[in-house]
């Protein structure tokens, strides 16, 4: 799948995307911070993974495109070492 469009609503704090099959998906941003799929988030054994907590009132600032695959999420926190591929985002795996 890949994104025909993708806004971000710091005042909602939401993030929305638009799918080429005509779907959309929304995400708090809460969700993405915490879900974050980085090595340093999720360790590189199940027995690594994180507990992220205290995200509640986490923002997005910033969105970049990561070739044709992915979106890198800046938070406010200063998080921003995750990468979204579009089959998790699409798929909400995150």
């Amino acid at each position: 799948m890949t994104p025909t469009a993708i806004r971000n609503f710091n005042a909602d704090a939401r993030l929305e995307i638009d799918w080429d099959d005509d779907s959309s998906s929304s995400y708090s941003h809460e969700i993405l911070r915490v879900k974050c799929p980085c090595a340093d988030c999720r360790g590189h054994t199940p027995e690594q993974a994180k507990i992220i907590t205290g995200k509640e009132d986490v923002s997005v600032t910033h969105l970049e495109l990561v070739g044709n695959y992915a979106l890198r999420i800046e938070f406010d926190d200063g998080h921003n070492t995750g990468l979204y591929t579009f089959t998790q985002l699409y798929n909400e795996i995150l």
